[in-house]
């Protein structure tokens, strides 16, 4: 059953019709879109008989943390929302290194970082829906000091427990009370499952990232210079996944026979090592592999140091994701790529690739197990052979350039 809360006592509100409403009759509208408070708005100039006075149609709060991976796909959930509250105001509270990621969004209005200078300034708002799709005690505990006439999703109880808000969320939350509910009775994608916590009609709506162009021209010239070319193919194949859960992408040698294996089927293609500062050790081991075997012709290093945003911008200059279930994934998805997703440990069912991918699914007993240590032998990793990846990623290719409508390739030279 979700947890009944407790009578909210709401702070005040600065209401007004959202259209066709006279001009403010006093010198300040902080319920005006436009409205800073600390500088002018467009207009430079005090509120009074203000044209362009534009009050909400109503305020939201999203507290969302957790891995970045996460925090991507729970964007599914904006299309809706903006269908549902119309013009609201919408605030993002998140990581530090998500809001880089987030920044940009054309469905947010603000985006906020989760700490406590953060909690002081929401304390003092007020909000008509405030929302928690976290099931750690701080993000619960945040979304239940906040000031809101309604509260969705996740908060936390008088014990300082973790329990659903609305009767909508109580199957979202038990899937992480129960492994059988989760590994194998739910059918469900992630999206359609946090569309139904909230109430909201689920209509198969992707996620999306906004890019930065700026920086997406700049990576892009840096690896012209380098003999990339836009024109070519580009598969990207991102090495790591992240410590948080074993096993869930290929140790250097079974991506080394994959790339090989790859440059007999897509000759022409052009591939883009992927990586996190972590994985500067295993980029490094598929490169000297590569060479060693003649192969690394048209294989371009990516770089392990970019910032967020910049990490989007590189992953929009593929076609096409080879990766495990992790953040880069996500990315992908996000961007509309093709993607070829290797899961082991983790559930492919939550997964949606909005019919631009294929899930290659380990087929052992063990799995899932979201375990952070393999106690198996690292069955999952061995399940799969190179050929099918090499495969999938070749069919999933010609579908995505047949979509895009991009004629068939020649070798530059």
């Amino acid at each position: 059953m979700a947890f009944k809360l407790k009578p909210i006592q709401t702070g005040p509100r600065f209401n007004g019709p959202t259209s066709g409403h006279a001009a403010p009759r006093s010198d300040i509208a902080p319920d005006c879109r436009h409205y800073r408070g600390d500088r002018p708005c467009h207009r430079n100039q005090l509120c009074r008989d203000c044209p362009d006075y534009t009050p909400y149609e109503a305020r939201l709060c999203i507290v969302k943390l957790g891995a970045l991976g996460d925090v991507i796909r729970t964007l599914c959930i904006l299309p809706e929302l903006r269908r549902a509250y119309g013009d609201a105001h919408i605030t993002w509270v998140t990581l530090p290194n998500a809001c880089q990621m987030l920044q940009g969004h054309p469905l947010l209005d603000r985006i906020l970082p989760f700490h406590a200078m953060t909690a002081l300034v929401l304390g003092q708002e007020s909000f008509d829906t405030v929302i928690c799709l976290d099931k750690e005690p701080e993000p619960c505990a945040l979304a239940m000091t906040l000031f809101a006439r309604r509260k969705l999703g996740i908060g936390l109880s008088p014990q300082g427990k973790p329990v659903p808000l609305n009767p909508e969320a109580e199957s979202y939350f038990q899937l992480g009370l129960s492994d059988d509910l989760k590994f194998h009775q739910n059918t469900k994608t992630y999206p359609q499952l946090v569309h139904e916590a909230l109430n909201l009609p689920w209509r198969g709506e992707r996620y999306t990232l906004p890019v930065v162009q700026s920086l997406r021209d700049r990576l892009a010239l840096s690896l012209a210079a380098r003999g990339w070319q836009p024109r070519l193919a580009t598969i990207g194949i991102n090495v790591g996944a992240g410590t948080a859960f074993a096993n869930k992408m290929w140790p250097a040698q079974r991506i080394v026979e994959t790339i090989r294996l790859l440059r007999q089927q897509q000759p022409a293609a052009q591939i883009l090592l992927l990586g996190g500062p972590a994985e500067r050790a295993i980029l490094d081991r598929v490169l000297d592999d590569l060479r060693s075997a003649g192969a690394a012709d048209r294989v371009f290093d990516g770089g392990t140091e970019h910032s967020e945003q910049a990490f989007v911008a590189l992953l929009d200059l593929v076609d096409l994701l080879f990766s495990g279930d992790t953040m880069a994934m996500h990315v992908a998805i996000a961007l509309n790529k093709g993607v070829v997703a290797v899961f082991g440990p983790t559930c492919p069912q939550e997964i949606d690739l909005y019919d631009r991918g294929r899930k290659l699914v380990a087929q052992v007993p063990c799995a899932p197990c979201y375990k952070r240590v393999c106690d198996h032998q690292d069955q999952c990793l061995k399940a799969i052979p190179a050929q099918d990846a090499a495969r999938a990623i070749s069919e999933v290719l010609e579908q995505v350039r047949k979509s895009a409508d991009v004629p068939p390739q020649r070798l530059a030279g």
